[in-house]
């Protein structure tokens, strides 16, 4: 079976990561054509508003073949507010490829990238772009790299003439790159250590490489090429790279079907079609399968599907009728109602996990032309499948559509895509907070009918562990039509809590329930359950809190005290400074909020220099009370 690699391309917007994409299908032989994003042309930004606006808004996949060795590569956004989009990419991956700028260096949407990677165990490579520009600079990259990285980072090509158009690579080797490598990797790598130490003949630069083959697989350090994506140069030294450095894909064609769900595509007739990581067994076309879904409450419930049509990446972004097998990345017709994160075959809690709390902003839709109201509605929904997050929803007593949105960027394309792939032109309101309730204290409520009876426990969960139902009864005393009709109230009563947000991180526990002849309908215990949670919940009393977001921002030194100034005002909580080259770099929290304010401060405030990155990180109580 043909070795395959699912291969990520990360990186800070306007790092150069889709021009890469582009030059890696050119030298690979795939396009005969070089796309370039200022162009529009690019083979992975074939959305209209991703060539408008010259960034990737939702990630695409390319194949392409190195050798025997078949990549699939994933090129994903680099705008924090699609970090719902990357991370859903990040999940399928074996390893990546980080992209900074030899000119910018680490900024701070990449270092928030190379956490994730480093948190999600994904091996990665660095490629040092722009040594045509002027500014480049080795030794800063290479020392805001070892900054920035958990593991190390190594340096395999050295730019020649770098900071001019001329600039080319040349790769490193002999006794300068040995006795690096050697010095280096012994931190870490025992074997290397006595080996150089203790051994019979000192290490040869193949045996480094091999052990540096090693440490970049288990996370502990980093090939770091140098180039430009632009010209080509260093361009083939990282293509020979990936087969060395990064572990191709795991698991056994023959075992059981196991595949995840990471992304939902819409034709132009409203047909999806899913996106699919097999990781264990066989994916044929018409083959029956497990469908597992996570509900919201938390429980997974599997449907049988059909898979009709199961196509297979062959060279750029074309597909073949073929079986997928394990490693590969397949696109599949014929589940209607997937959704991302579902899992095909058997269900594995292990991929279940999210990384990021949802959105803490929400806008209403309104369009503009009040006959397209239905269709909105329509196309809303059928954004919300290709994002879930979006989570589009009517709310409130006039029925509101409501979205939930990362930012004010993700706001902006919304009503882009309603134009361009719906024909209707739509309003979308200012982001506003998302408050949550959570449970202040312990409370007990109790209803009763002449034949029923429901006693319930609410008290508070652990922050940002979810929500929990407990059994505290014996089943036999209820049918378990009455039992699943009390679950499934729990949630939906919870929706909506004393202030009238959404109540979170809650444990209720049914404490008694009891029924007499005759027999009562499920009905009953759907309406006890609300009486007596409601009760329970006034008992209690709940805690408004307002979503918050960590954040990094990195500015010139001669920017902080203004910088400062701006982040206190705005209600954040910033640690120290941390300085080095003449920048410095600030993390801490501050509301979700007041980020849009902050980012568009910046670039005054430093004058173009300064940059921030954020991702959510859960909620705060607020006071006064919310709304």
């Amino acid at each position: 079976m043909q070795p395959t690699l699912n291969l990520g391309i990360v990186a800070h917007v306007d790092a150069g990561k889709t021009t890469l994409t582009e030059r890696l299908l050119y030298e690979s032989g795939v396009s005969t054509h070089l796309g370039r994003v200022d162009h529009g042309d690019t083979v992975t930004d074939s959305d209209a508003i991703e060539r408008r606006r010259g960034i990737t808004i939702r990630s695409a996949v390319v194949s392409f073949t190195v050798g025997d060795l078949k990549v699939n590569l994933i090129d994903t956004p680099g705008h924090a507010d699609f970090v719902a989009e990357v991370e859903r990419a990040l999940g399928v991956l074996d390893g990546a490829v980080l992209v900074v700028s030899a000119v910018e260096g680490v900024q701070a949407q990449t270092r928030a990238l190379i956490r994730i990677m480093e948190r999600l165990g994904i091996p990665f490579l660095v490629f040092a772009n722009k040594i045509d520009r002027s500014g480049a600079s080795f030794d800063e990259t290479m020392a805001a790299l070892r900054d920035a990285l958990g593991g190390d980072a190594l340096a395999l090509t050295t730019p020649v003439g770098i900071g001019s158009r001329s600039a080319t690579v040349a790769p490193r080797h002999g006794p300068e790159l040995v006795e690096e490598l050697a010095d280096r990797l012994s931190v870490f790598d025992d074997d290397v250590l006595r080996a150089y130490a203790e051994g019979p003949r000192p290490p040869t630069q193949g045996d480094l490489l091999a052990a540096l083959a090693r440490a970049t697989a288990a996370g502990r350090a980093h090939p770091v090429f140098f180039g430009a994506a632009l010209t080509g140069a260093g361009v083939g030294d990282l293509l020979g790279a990936l087969a060395a450095y990064l572990p191709p894909a795991g698991g056994s064609a023959d075992g059981p079907l196991h595949a995840t769900v990471f992304k939902i595509e819409t034709d132009a007739t409203g047909h999806p079609a899913a996106f699919v990581r097999v990781r264990s067994g066989r994916l044929s076309s018409r083959d029956d399968v497990d469908r597992h879904h996570r509900r919201p409450d938390g429980t997974v419930v599997a449907v049988c599907a059909r898979a009709q049509r199961v196509a297979t990446f062959a060279a750029g972004a074309t597909t073949t009728d073929t079986p997928a097998v394990a490693g590969d990345i397949a696109r599949v017709t014929g589940l209607p109602d997937a959704e991302i994160g579902d899992q095909l075959g058997r269900w594995d809690p292990a991929y279940g996990v999210r990384q990021f709390p949802p959105p803490g902003l929400e806008s209403v839709v309104v369009a503009r032309d009040p006959a397209d109201r239905a269709r909105l509605y329509d196309a809303v929904r059928r954004l919300s499948a290709q994002d879930p997050l979006i989570d589009a929803r009517l709310d409130g007593p006039d029925h509101e559509l409501t979205v939930s949105l990362f930012g004010e960027v993700q706001r902006e394309v919304l009503i882009a895509r309603l134009a361009d792939e719906f024909g209707i032109d739509a309003d979308v309101s200012e982001t506003r907070t998302v408050y949550v309730e959570r449970v202040a204290g312990l409370g007990e409520g109790a209803a009763r009918l002449s034949n029923a009876s429901v006693a319930l426990r609410i008290e508070p969960g652990r922050p940002e562990a979810g929500s929990t139902y407990v059994m505290g009864t014996e089943r036999g005393y209820l049918l378990p039509s009455f039992h699943r009709a009390i679950e499934e109230a729990v949630p939906r009563v919870l929706t909506t809590g004393l202030l009238g947000w959404r109540v979170a991180d809650w444990v209720v526990t049914l404490t008694d329930a009891r029924f007499s002849a005759p027999t009562p309908p499920a009905g009953y215990f759907r309406d006890l359950t609300e009486r007596a949670l409601r009760d329970a919940l006034q008992v209690a009393g709940t805690t408004p809190c307002a979503p918050v977001s960590a954040f990094e921002v990195e500015v010139p030194e001669e920017s902080l005290t203004a910088v400062l100034h701006v982040l206190t005002a705005s209600g954040a909580t910033p640690g120290l400074p941390d300085f080095g080259a003449g920048r410095c770099t600030v993390t801490g929290t501050m509301p979700t909020a007041a980020l849009y304010g902050v980012e568009h401060a910046l670039p005054e405030l430093t004058g173009g220099r300064g940059f921030l990155v954020s991702e959510p990180a859960g909620y705060a109580p607020v006071s006064p009370t919310a709304p």
